[in-house]
């Protein structure tokens, strides 16, 4: 929904439906990924209603591996109302439902066999430590997209989740909050951290440098799943042998674009336009 803000406590505003959009954070990195060309696997669930027909749908026409997918019967599906601004920034409520997540159950060898690389976004500790666990017994990396909303009041057991990924994905807002809870954040050879900054770009830390790259101004229209098409241009990259300076750079490109459009997934860019935006602002910086 299109507003002109978002309205406070008591309060209400006009605003405009735009789109019925199919999303998730997981759904988006996959669809993102796959768009880029990497094989994709996706491990979720929907219910059997029709938001989660339709989201199946939406899916079935990206390359996708969806055959790790639950239907939850007799269940809705998960969704977020999106509250979008005119500047294009957004405010999310969150429906939760018992096909939010993937079982313990549903985190089978098979899931992940022959998986490079696992990412995880994070709702549960036990669920997220068994797919590690299925990760690392595959041979997989492991990457995590943490957010503030996720964490407990406490901290819980986010330090030890912490320390069995290889990386990291958290925006500034996420990490002040998360720091603010469990102290600083320590990045290192095993962890490498990557800092999303919104329009400023992001950074990536590995304990032995800190590498900082730009954001690249758009046009936005919604940065609805912004964060997600990050985390999937940067995966892309790195997973193609690129280094972090590069893997950051495709990254932001990949986001950037993502914000054209409303919804979360229909934005996320082909490789050939990362590859066609990157190349017309190099040759930019090269006349200049």
């Amino acid at each position: 929904v299109k507003v002109p803000r978002p309205p406070g406590r008591d309060q209400k505003v006009d605003g405009a439906r735009v789109a019925q959009t199919p999303g998730g954070m997981a759904a988006n990195v996959a669809v993102g990924a796959s768009r880029l060309g990497t094989p994709t696997r996706l491990l979720g669930a929907v219910g059997d209603d029709a938001m989660g027909r339709e989201a199946l749908e939406a899916l079935g026409r990206e390359a996708l591996d969806l055959c790790h997918v639950a239907t939850r019967q007799d269940v809705a599906t998960f969704f977020c109302i999106i509250m979008v601004d005119g500047d294009g920034e957004k405010s999310l409520v969150k429906v939760v439902s018992p096909a939010y997540l993937p079982r313990l159950g549903d985190l089978t060898e098979a899931a992940f066999d022959g998986v490079r690389h696992a990412h995880l976004t994070f709702t549960r500790h036990d669920l997220a430590m068994r797919a590690i666990a299925r990760a690392r017994t595959a041979g997989a990396a492991v990457s995590l997209d943490l957010e503030a909303a996720d964490v407990p009041t406490d901290g819980g057991q986010i330090a030890a989740l912490l320390a069995a990924v290889d990386l990291l994905f958290i925006s500034e807002q996420s990490r002040a909050y998360v720091e603010g809870v469990i102290g600083p954040l320590q990045p290192s050879p095993d962890l490498t951290i990557v800092t999303t900054q919104g329009a400023d770009g992001a950074r990536a830390e590995n304990g032995r440098s800190t590498i900082v790259q730009a954001g690249y101004p758009v046009t936005v229209t919604d940065t609805s799943g912004a964060g997600d098409a990050f985390a999937a241009g940067f995966l892309h990259a790195r997973l193609d042998g690129a280094d972090d300076e590069a893997a950051l750079r495709f990254a932001n490109a990949a986001a950037a674009l993502s914000t054209r459009a409303y919804g979360a997934q229909n934005g996320l860019a082909l490789l050939s336009e990362v590859e066609d935006f990157l190349e017309q602002r190099t040759s930019r910086r090269s006349n200049a």
